[in-house]
């Protein structure tokens, strides 16, 4: 910083000012000198003291100097000396601390030219202190209210990244508790399609056994028609009811918020607002995508950021991973190298899509899409 005199409080210095003008003015009553000597010495500090306003934003040193020769120059002519105080309170606002010396010192010059008596010159110094004191004031105020400035600026900032990441964990807490409704929901169709599946499947072939030894019964074989025909439609039932409970176990976007959790990257944003839960095949492939491009974005471009997009159109369903990790401008060579593109492309091709990676040396792109006709 070149000095105070970048701070700018034009109503508080004009002020100050003002009142050194009236007290440059009582100080020449005062000392009783010539009014030519006294007007000529005023004006000159009106102008040297508008002048330094003028340039101190631009070239303070440059206006400290102004000031300084000014003060020597009023401290040295006869007569002058009043109108030390107004030039002395732009001394304080340079970059110089030891240029706040110089008011005073100049101030003390007519006493020791024998041009002012003690008293005199005890009270050019007082003002000229009080002027300085009230400069360095007003630059004090400034500079706290620079810092309170930057404090809040500061807050702000804070409580913005604050907010943002109370939302991430908001968000967090929300995909955590729907992937640990999913997981129940997943966990309850295997135990029935394991317990109750199981029990069903073993009773109807005892029926059918049944029906083998005693196939010389009519009645007994009609019973046991009736019997496997209920235990069939049961299981049947049970494996409809236990399929819509397992469909309804995976949600698309939880899934790939947890890849990207796990993936080892910082950042993974995934957007995946569609309305309509992708057929189990189609979910199964971009889970798959998904999972071995972050994993390769993490373990081989050493990526910080990612970003996962599902898009639902009317013919098709539409996949895209991007991140930010160092790659090779062409991308073709990836595929040649391994790194699981290869597998990639076979999932989106085997249920009739397209599949393309593509890189400008900044990013790293995966775009997959599938078409909805095909989902029966």
């Amino acid at each position: 910083m070149e000095g105070i005199c970048a701070y700018t409080c034009p109503m508080e210095r004009a002020a100050d000012k003002t009142l050194m003008g009236f007290a440059c003015l009582a100080l020449a009553a005062l000392a009783g000198e010539a009014p030519v000597q006294t007007v000529s010495a005023l004006l000159l500090a009106v102008c040297a003291s508008a002048a330094y306003e003028l340039i101190c934003g631009r070239v303070p040193k440059a206006a400290s100097c102004l000031s300084c020769a000014s003060c020597i120059l009023l401290a040295s002519v006869p007569g002058a000396g009043a109108a030390l105080p107004l030039l002395a309170y732009d001394l304080p606002r340079s970059g110089w601390k030891w240029l706040a010396w110089a008011g005073p010192a100049c101030a003390l010059i007519p006493w020791a030219a024998g041009r002012a008596s003690l008293g005199e010159a005890f009270l050019l110094l007082a003002i000229t202190v009080l002027a300085e004191a009230l400069s360095w004031r007003c630059g004090q105020e400034l500079a706290l209210g620079e810092k309170l400035h930057e404090t809040q600026d500061d807050l702000s900032d804070k409580v913005l990244a604050l907010r943002g990441k109370m939302q991430e964990l908001e968000d967090a807490r929300v995909s955590e508790t729907q992937a640990a409704a999913l997981a129940e929901r997943t966990r309850i169709a295997r135990e029935i399609h394991d317990s109750v599946g199981h029990m069903l499947t073993r009773l109807v072939l005892e029926v059918e056994a049944l029906k083998v030894v005693h196939r010389d019964d009519a009645a007994a074989t009609g019973e046991l028609e009736e019997l496997s025909g209920g235990l069939n439609e049961a299981l049947s039932s049970m494996r409809t009811s236990v399929h819509a409970l397992d469909d309804s176990a995976h949600d698309l976007g939880t899934e790939l918020n947890r890849l990207g959790r796990e993936s080892g990257i910082a950042e993974v944003a995934v957007d995946c607002r569609i309305e309509e839960l992708p057929p189990r095949e189609v979910f199964r492939c971009f889970v798959a995508v998904t999972r071995e491009a972050l994993t390769n974005a993490a373990r081989h471009a050493r990526a910080g950021r990612a970003s996962v997009h599902v898009a639902e159109m009317p013919g098709i369903w539409q996949l895209r991973i991007v991140n930010d990790g160092a790659v090779p401008e062409e991308a073709s060579e990836l595929e040649e190298q391994g790194m699981g593109l290869r597998s990639m492309r076979e999932r989106v091709e085997s249920l009739g899509g397209t599949f393309a990676v593509t890189a400008d040396g900044k990013q790293f792109s995966v775009f997959a899409s599938v078409p909805r006709r095909r989902q029966a």
